[in-house]
């Protein structure tokens, strides 16, 4: 706050204290601009740092109705030692739309159409271009739309996830001021937002708008209330509207109803309502320069735009962003320039150009193949040549999670996706950001509908492990039946080394997870058993079912049997001998071997099973090679050590086994 001077502080916003200030620098100019500054009071420094991280990306927003950050600092009080978090906007001595609805309100009279639409035409516009750039605004309110002028309106006030989930604030703020809260969706109550909560947020506008004339302040307020939890209420009070006369009470009514479904799932989104004929109208009144209505540039002129090199190109992209017909020339140029060019920090800042790109024509198919294209380019790129440089922004995560969400039908796309999704999870940050969306259902989702794409099935199962590895994890009922869906993958696609060694990995840190339940313990157990034995030469296939197989006998007495067991669809002890064989100078494989075998020697039933197939041999052996593997000597000592303690009889009864031609352990 050191460069502002505060000259007046307004009453209390939503977030903080509002405080009108002007630039120390210019105090002494005759034309000093004033600004205004959200003083946000945060918890600690760790919620402050959390919430400027989440609002840096608000800072590149351009909107012409979207009265947007001109700066974010955090500072200090120490009079009431407090630390704040400062957003800093343009400040214009106006009034809000509010102010209209309640002027309107008092005199009783009926809200003008063509005012009506002109401002919720410019409103729709503003709130479709945060949804396509991934923004949420989290509290649209009449308050928070004001009115620069009687053709001109901005929304403001935008928050972001970090702020709002401040719930002891939210109680007082709630008690204190309920009006406030009525324009928030259900959902939104419980601090779950999504875009489908500003279409509700939007829709209680439109509805007090269209019945300012004769509902007073209260009953608005408890209309907004029961339309919540009853959707009678809101077909009651559609039919007042005709009652009264509202102008295009029918089509104004048809919006509302797709607006306001209590459920957000069946919500319309913010693209599907510029289709409807009210939002239309609303567009065609607004001013708007809408895309829809811009004549295509000719291609001579793109090519002129688009010539001078890779800089000329970027700046072309940059300056056009809402001409699709530029952005997919230009991507083009660049896919075809991008393998020549090695300098990949270079290629890096581009990441940035191309998410904005995606999100905002994610209506675009082509701008998205090509983007996709060219981002999977670069993150490959990024991976293979300097792992630690892949970008761990979370624009890039929402912008590609976008694009699955909008997409989930074409396979080229989710394939890209799901691979570069992948890619940046393996970047610590994007990581964690990730694993708080929970992205699992989604996976579920591509691994029902595209079993038969192989490389859609590898990012699925890849992005699960990247996912779950080490993770704590709250709801699992999605890992859960991840889990059926790997084993039916699997049943498919069970000569195939590469979805094989994917399916392992994925059910091994399942299984660390607790997902694998009582009644896929068997079948479980039988495809690590299986993949081993088909792909004993892929290592790390091996690692990740030997471990797989460790988990599950830690738990289960059904699937350590099934190890052991020896018949047509188990190989039984005979195979760890023959992995043993196959991998005996690889440390890596031969410890997760004695993993597995350690817990099978706390099974005194089985132990016959394992002195008749001489695994105290073999361990022996591996104790004399493997001596300076310290964790690798523990597990087979530990194992050692619980066969020497066996009684004589199992020692004697497996010697009488090893004489007969076979050997079957019941699973009764």
């Amino acid at each position: 706050m050191e460069n502002y001077e505060v000259i007046q502080t307004l009453k209390h916003g939503s977030l903080g204290v509002n405080v009108v200030v002007v630039e120390k620098s210019k105090q002494k100019s005759t034309k000093f601009r004033r600004y205004l500054i959200k003083k946000v009071e945060c918890i600690d420094e760790q919620h402050a740092n959390e919430a400027l991280e989440e609002m840096m990306p608000l800072l590149k927003l351009k909107h012409l109705h979207i009265s947007t950050y001109r700066e974010l600092f955090i500072t200090w009080n120490h009079e009431i030692s407090s630390l704040f978090l400062c957003l800093v906007m343009k400040y214009t001595k106006r009034g809000d739309l509010n102010d209209l609805i309640e002027g309107h309100r008092d005199l009783g009279k009926k809200m003008d159409l063509v005012i009506m639409e002109k401002f919720l035409g410019q409103v729709m516009d503003a709130v479709e271009y945060l949804h396509r750039m991934n923004v949420i605004h989290r509290n649209i309110k009449p308050s928070n739309i004001i009115l620069i002028d009687d053709n001109y309106c901005m929304l403001e006030d935008l928050s972001v996830e970090t702020l709002m989930h401040d719930k002891a604030k939210w109680n007082i703020r709630a008690l204190e001021d309920q009006f406030s809260k009525s324009w928030m969706a259900p959902e939104a109550l419980e601090f779950v937002f999504s875009p489908k909560s500003d279409i509700w947020s939007l829709g209680c506008i439109i509805l007090d708008m269209a019945s300012c004339s004769y509902r007073n302040k209260p009953d608005a307020l408890a209309m907004r209330v029961a339309i919540r939890d009853n959707p009678k209420k809101l077909l009651k009070a559609l039919r007042k509207m005709r009652t009264h006369s509202v102008p295009k009470a029918d089509v104004i009514g048809d919006v509302l109803l797709a607006m306001l479904h209590i459920n957000p799932k069946t919500r319309i989104s913010a693209k599907d309502l510029m289709s409807l004929p009210f939002a239309r109208d609303c567009l065609l009144s607004s001013g708007v320069p809408m895309s829809i209505r811009k004549q295509p540039i000719s291609s001579s002129v793109t090519e002129t735009l688009l010539q001078g090199g890779l800089p000329s190109v970027l700046e072309a992209m940059n300056c056009f962003l809402e001409r699709p017909e530029i952005q997919t020339k230009a991507l083009e140029q660049l896919l075809a320039k991008i393998d020549q060019d090695e300098d990949l920090p270079w290629l890096l800042d581009m990441v940035e150009s191309v998410t904005n790109i995606i999100l905002y024509h994610l209506d675009n198919y082509e701008v998205q193949k090509c983007a996709c294209k060219l981002l999977f380019k670069i993150l490959g790129k990024a991976l293979v040549n300097l792992p630690d440089s892949v970008p761990g922004e979370k624009y890039v995560a929402d912008a590609l999670l976008s694009i699955w969400q909008n997409y989930p039908t074409n396979e080229e796309l989710l394939s890209m996706v799901c691979q570069m999704l992948m890619i940046v999870s393996t970047n610590e940050a994007s990581l964690e950001h990730l694993q708080k969306l929970s992205v699992f259902t989604a996976i579920n989702e591509c691994l029902t509908n595209f079993p038969q794409n192989k490389e859609i099935c590898l990012a699925c199962l890849g992005l699960l492990w990247s996912l779950t590895v080490n993770a704590v994890l709250g709801n699992k009922t999605p890992l859960k039946e991840a889990v059926k869906l790997i084993l039916k993958i699997l049943d498919i696609y069970l000569s195939d080394g590469e979805i094989a060694e994917a399916s392992c990995s994925a059910l091994w840190v399942l299984s660390l997870q607790g997902c694998i339940e009582d009644g896929d313990f068997e079948h479980v157990t039988l495809l690590f058993l299986k993949c081993i034995q088909v792909h004993m030469q892929r290592p790390i296939l091996v690692n990740n079912a030997y471990l797989g197989l460790a988990s599950l006998a830690r738990i289960s007495e059904l699937a350590t049997f099934r190890i052991v067991i020896i018949d047509e669809d188990s190989p039984g002890l005979s195979m760890i001998k023959k992995t043993y064989q196959a991998h005996k100078d690889d440390p890596e494989v031969v410890e997760n071997m004695c993993m597995l075998l350690s817990e099978l020697v706390l099974y005194d039933e089985i132990l016959p099973e394992l002195f008749s197939n001489n695994i105290d041999e073999m361990l022996l052996e591996i104790e004399a090679r493997f001596t300076s593997s310290e964790e690798l000597l523990k597990l087979a000592a530990k194992a050692i050590k619980k066969m020497n303690e066996a009684p004589t009889k199992d020692r004697k009864d497996s010697e009488i086994k090893s004489r007969q031609p076979s050997s079957k352990l019941s699973l009764s």
